[in-house]
């Protein structure tokens, strides 16, 4: 399968515009969160207050679902019909099941959609996604945040996209990423809620492209984690992921050469300064460049399908 990834720019420009809140006089975009389960109440909490964008609407068809103190002031809705006219854009915080279903009801009315990783379970999903954000002319992107961590600033980003292009193809891996949840739930489930945050930022940072071909050299599965080696592209990473950790590990380590370097990818993702310019509002910043036509680092539909094809990989194997 291939896949078309819009063109995008990490340059010191377009990542500083990233970082930056949209311009008092830029027309702000109606916003709907889809979703107020795990993570919807925190995208919620975060549009109250991010320029660029005008929270409007929530939606949950739970009949258990509840919005906090700081939202109550917007209509809490049962369905997606039932969305006021002119919402321009939404986030789909749904359950991972849910969401192609979802954003294919809102591509289909016209808005740009941000899916929360990952983008689908099943790629076949995720190439509808993509037809139906080409055919309905809005933007299709993934909620890949760790590609805003502060940790992968324009200095750093650069060093490991030159590491990563003057590597020497061979066996020994080089990155490996380690991540753990203090969630309870079963290895094999941490490939996609976990695993597939670093799939993407392993193709992200060496600048592999999304249709570059995945193989799995190597996977071992126990009770308690996943663990993988796959080459993609020339590149050979390890992959380690599960539950049950206390406390929750994301670390990436970089072997160049006779040299490793250990980046603490959670304590880098903490860091939120007094404005609160953190990372999913950076990422919110991205998309809406994206939406503009604009360079971004927000992962398109098609790195958010990579991801989950590769994490499938994985899973199979």
């Amino acid at each position: 399968m291939t896949f078309t990834t819009p063109a995008s720019d990490d340059s010191p420009t377009a990542i500083a515009a990233d970082t930056a809140a949209a311009s008092p006089v830029d027309a702000a975009l109606a916003h709907a969160i889809v979703g107020l389960g795990r993570f919807g109440g925190v995208h919620a909490r975060k549009l109250l207050a991010l320029r660029g964008f005008q929270l409007n609407a929530l939606v949950d068809c739970s009949s258990s679902a509840r919005a906090g103190a700081e939202l109550a002031a917007l209509p809490l809705l049962s369905s997606l019909d039932d969305l006021p006219p002119g919402i321009a854009s939404a986030t789909v915080a749904t359950s991972d099941d849910a969401h192609a279903e979802v954003a294919l009801s809102l591509m289909r009315r016209g808005c740009h959609v941000l899916v929360e990783k990952p983008l689908c379970i099943d790629r076949h999903d995720g190439a509808l996604m993509i037809r139906t954000a080409r055919q309905c002319g809005v933007t299709l992107s993934t909620g890949h945040i760790e590609r805003f961590n502060p940790v992968f600033d324009t200095v750093v980003l650069a060093r490991l996209r030159n590491a990563a292009a003057s590597h020497r193809q061979d066996q020994r891996p080089f990155m490996r990423f380690r991540r753990y949840s203090t969630r309870i739930a079963m290895a094999r489930e941490s490939v996609l809620d976990l695993m597939v945050h670093d799939l993407d930022l392993f193709a992200w940072v060496c600048a592999i492209p999304a249709e570059a071909p995945m193989e799995v050299l190597a996977r071992h599965v126990d009770a308690h984690s996943v663990r993988a080696r796959v080459r993609l592209g020339t590149l050979v990473a390890e992959f380690e992921s599960g539950y049950a950790s206390t406390p929750a590990i994301a670390r990436l380590q970089v072997c160049d050469g006779h040299q490793e370097q250990l980046l603490d990818l959670r304590s880098s993702a903490r860091s939120t300064t007094t404005t609160g310019d953190d990372a999913l509002a950076r990422q919110y910043h991205g998309f809406r460049r994206a939406i503009l036509g604009q360079a971004s680092r927000v992962a398109s539909g098609a790195d958010g399908l990579a991801a989950v094809t590769r994490a499938c990989q994985v899973l199979h194997a």
